[in-house]
């Protein structure tokens, strides 16, 4: 993602996302995360909690990455669209 783009992208994060914290589909998921997060580790010792952890965050990088990918996506379709309407 080039600078323009990685700004755009934090900006639309930052100051457009508000929303999705009063969603209660969201803080049902994100409790029920931690819930089953709190179980599972109970049950692991030390290293296998480690492990856990460094899955979790690059399972959450690979999320990042591929909503950044959606980001450009949408953006590009945004563009075409504006193009389609312009010409028509």
């Amino acid at each position: 993602m080039d600078g323009l783009m990685k700004c755009l992208y934090d900006f639309v994060r930052t100051k457009r996302m508000g929303s999705i914290y009063q969603d209660p589909e969201y803080e049902e998921m994100s409790r029920s995360v931690e819930l089953q997060l709190e179980k599972v580790q109970q049950s692991l010792g030390k290293k296998q909690q480690r492990e856990l952890r460094l899955l979790l965050e690059n399972l959450s990088a690979q999320s990042s990455i591929e909503n950044e990918h959606l980001f450009q996506a949408s953006l590009g379709l945004a563009q075409e669209l504006n193009a389609l309407v312009r010409s028509g």
